[in-house]
């Protein structure tokens, strides 16, 4: 009993291994280095929406990729619902080509960032954040009769790790896809090292 136990442990352990997050939303922003006529990109560009007296931005979306772009006057954009950053860099750049096809030419972009990546992981196995709060009690914050899940605050990074005993895990303030598979990683192997499983 205790073999089949043993081996069946093992067998999950390397199937959560194999696990890795899926990204549910990239924000993202970028400067155009001009002046934009909102009233005018609206009348002119599909799928694009503007009511100053409601809010200050133009919105405009895309289908393919899927994303949603916020424009304000000053010339920022703020990208929000791409799966990853290069489908993000692109809808980006299909904006970009709506302006410019509406009469703004001149728009250069600059200052691309990341501003966060929201994803989450499922585990599939029960967890027991006690453990993992008892270990890591300086990065942690976990009160289940306010909220159900344990906070983790990596160091090194404004990441925010929201880990729940369903085995399912949610990640925000993430800069990149490499600080994403990162902090993952580092969970994974907190979950293995303390044995922060049920079976």
């Amino acid at each position: 009993m205790k073999n089949n136990k043993k081996k069946k442990i093992n067998t999950t352990l390397s199937k959560i291994s194999l696990i890795k997050p899926k990204i549910q939303n990239i924000v993202s922003t970028v400067e155009l280095n001009m002046i934009l006529d909102l009233k005018k990109i609206a009348l002119r560009a599909k799928n694009s929406e503007y009511n100053s007296k409601r809010f200050h931005a133009l919105i405009m979306r895309s289908r393919d990729p899927k994303a949603t772009a916020l424009i304000f006057k000053s010339g920022k954009m703020v990208c929000t619902g791409a799966k990853n950053e290069n489908k993000g860099k692109e809808a980006i750049a299909k904006f970009v080509r709506a302006i410019k096809q509406a009469g703004f030419k001149n728009v250069r972009l600059k200052n691309y960032q990341v501003r966060n990546i929201v994803a989450s992981t499922d585990f599939k196995i029960p967890l027991r954040l006690d453990s993992i709060m008892y270990a890591y009690r300086g990065f942690c914050m976990y009160e289940p009769e306010i909220f159900p899940g344990l906070i983790f605050r990596p160091t090194s990074t404004k990441a925010v790790v929201m880990i729940f005993s369903s085995g399912k895990v949610v990640f925000t303030g993430v800069k990149s896809e490499e600080d994403l598979d990162r902090i993952h990683n580092f969970i994974l192997r907190i979950i293995i090292e303390l044995k922060s499983y049920e079976f």
